[in-house]
């Protein structure tokens, strides 16, 4: 949708998602994730639940996960996310290859201050051992 809004309606979220309300409410009890405000009886979705949504389908339908993969795929990405520092919703829609995409700002970056030298330390040479242990991981999989 073109305005920004903090809330959003079930019929909303099922027009953006291209989901029946029915798989939506379905999902809301399978996902503790999705978590919409509820007042008056009514759903009231913010996009991080949005998001999450599209998240659900791109693994249930694009990816072939089934819904206690998704599930677990969720549980260890935010564990992962978590413990590195990074932003829970780091994946966007590319609206136009209509799959989601890792947000190009590097997250774990932001926590570290470069413009102050690192201190000689035991923990800053573990961490320092084990980001290269996670790039030489990254470099291997690149090369796969």
């Amino acid at each position: 949708m073109s305005e920004e809004k903090i809330f959003y309606s079930i019929s909303e979220v099922s027009e953006q998602t291209d989901l029946p309300k029915s798989v939506l409410r379905f999902w809301e009890t399978e996902f503790s994730e999705i978590n919409p405000d509820r007042r008056q009886g009514r759903r009231y979705f913010r996009q991080s639940d949005i998001d999450l949504i599209l998240k659900i389908k791109d693994l249930l339908y694009k990816k072939g996960f089934t819904i206690k993969g998704a599930k677990k795929f969720l549980h260890d990405d935010k564990k992962n996310s978590v413990a590195s520092g990074k932003i829970y919703s780091d994946f966007e829609m590319n609206e136009k290859k209509q799959s989601l995409e890792p947000v190009q700002e590097s997250k774990i970056l932001k926590r570290f201050n470069f413009s102050a030298p690192l201190s000689d330390t035991d923990d800053n040479k573990a961490e320092l051992s084990e980001m290269l242990q996670r790039l030489e991981d990254i470099q291997k999989i690149l090369e796969e």
